[in-house]
């Protein structure tokens, strides 16, 4: 098949990444081929002009919407369609949870697992709700989004719909500071340039904003390009950063900073407690709905029925579960893990705001280092990244056999088969799905584990 070569059929389900397929009989009609057209519904009636093959299947792009599915709606980003933020823009959010909830099941039937998720439960807001964009700087000077599937073309933005309203301005600056400083943007396929990304954090409940501005070489920015870049973006920002990148690699995250502005990190407060955020510190990107990934933790924790009093919070970041715990059960002691040092520092300043320092213990290093194999817990809390928990963690976690593990996750394909191991020791008392990412594939799954006694 050609570049461009146009193919008509009606959209039948969703993939993995959250595009739509179709099947059509080859040829001699012995196999079939998989065509998938992002930005398609499932009932969307399509012609598609072939743009690249990708893993055995057949990509599309929509030429002409013959036939529109229901579940469509009207995109109000003018970006829809093209920007790889926010995928799902022309789906209703009946629809999108709908989706939602069918993979997660179908994952934990493909799993073999009987339990299910009966609904997902909704976002607070549909739009405005993220905390944190990195916004790339192309090769030719855009400043916002990469295409949906590209990696070197790039969507110049004049608003984002995921953040606060103000974002299109901010961006703009960016490129006439650029202008008149005579520095040029980062081309990823030469490796040259100097500005990379522009990073943009908010305390949706405190009203901060901080802006970093990423760089290849920081000793190219003189004094004059920093009061140039301060007198830019001082009133969009209460903090405001320059960070070195000095490696090739297409990442946000800055080796070091430099505050221009303000004090060198964010405050917000989810459910009446305040954390300071690094720069370069994960925190739950929706921090309307991760007060309720704390209030669903703390309630699984309560139907326990039980006074356990020790809590292991693995990957505990800022310390974002461990403090909120401490402070809703006076009675708790808590030790939290985590890769990041800097994080690690800042869950102590975070506690001793909190009130909770001397009931929590806080220490950096790799999980799987297993640091923490000597503590006996009560409760185990596991928030690991996208790729899951390294293999040495599963294999201690079952040979402590701590009472309870609440496991928060946000790639549920890959829970689905670490919940296969943990079953042979543990049973999932309760399951419940959050959607922390409206207009996106993703979704937060929670599993509420006991041992089996």
């Amino acid at each position: 098949m050609k570049f461009g070569h146009r193919i008509k059929g009606t959209i039948t389900g969703y993939d993995e990444k959250g595009r739509g397929f179709f099947y059509l009989p080859t040829e001699d009609g012995k196999t079939t081929n998989t065509f998938v057209a992002p930005f398609s519904a499932q009932g969307d009636e399509i012609v598609g002009s072939f743009i690249k093959r990708d893993h055995g299947v057949k990509i599309l792009k929509i030429e002409e919407l013959v036939k529109p599915s229901q579940d469509r709606t009207t995109a109000p980003c003018p970006h829809a369609g093209v920007c790889g933020g926010c995928p799902w823009q022309h789906l209703n959010y009946e629809a999108q949870l709908d989706i939602k909830r069918n993979k997660i099941n179908d994952a934990f039937q493909a799993a073999g697992h009987d339990e299910k998720i009966d609904q997902i439960i909704p976002a607070k807001k549909k739009f405005h709700y993220r905390n944190r964009m990195d916004f790339a700087v192309g090769w030719n000077g855009e400043i916002g989004l990469k295409e949906y599937s590209s990696w070197n073309r790039y969507v110049d933005l004049t608003t984002c719909l995921l953040l606060n309203d103000g974002v299109g301005e901010i961006l703009q600056h960016v490129p006439a500071w650029m202008r008149e400083s005579d520095l040029q943007p980062w081309d990823a396929k030469f490796y040259t340039g100097d500005i990379r990304y522009v990073v943009i954090r908010e305390g949706k409940n405190t009203k901060q904003r901080m802006i970093s501005i990423i760089a290849k070489d920081l000793s190219r920015l003189t004094p004059v390009h920093r009061s140039s870049l301060i007198a830019h973006l001082s009133p969009f920002c209460t903090t405001l950063l320059i960070g070195e990148q000095s490696l090739n690699t297409d990442i946000s995250l800055a080796q070091k900073f430099e505050c221009l502005k303000g004090e060198p990190f964010l405050e917000e407060i989810v459910n009446d407690v305040r954390y300071k955020i690094s720069p370069n510190s994960f925190f739950q990107t929706n921090s309307a709905m991760a007060a309720e990934l704390q209030k669903t933790v703390d309630e699984f924790i309560r139907a326990n029925g039980s006074h356990s009093y020790n809590v292991l919070d693995l990957y505990c970041g800022l310390g974002f579960f461990g403090i909120y715990l401490a402070k809703q059960h006076p009675d708790f002691r808590v030790a939290g893990f985590e890769i990041d040092a800097q994080a690690i520092e800042l869950a102590k300043q975070n506690a001793l705001c909190g009130g909770v320092s001397d009931r929590t213990e806080f220490t950096s290093g790799p999980a799987e280092d297993l640091s923490w194999k000597n503590i006996e817990a009560d409760i185990v809390i596991l928030d690991p990244p996208r790729s899951g928990l390294h293999p040495r963690v599963l294999k201690t976690l079952l040979e402590k056999k701590p009472e309870t593990i609440i496991y928060v996750s946000c790639n549920f394909r890959r829970l689905v088969e670490e919940l296969k191991i943990l079953k042979t020791v543990y049973r999932i008392e309760k399951l419940r799905a959050l959607d922390l990412f409206p207009q996106t594939p993703h979704v937060e799954v929670i599993a509420y584990l006991r041992r089996i006694k």
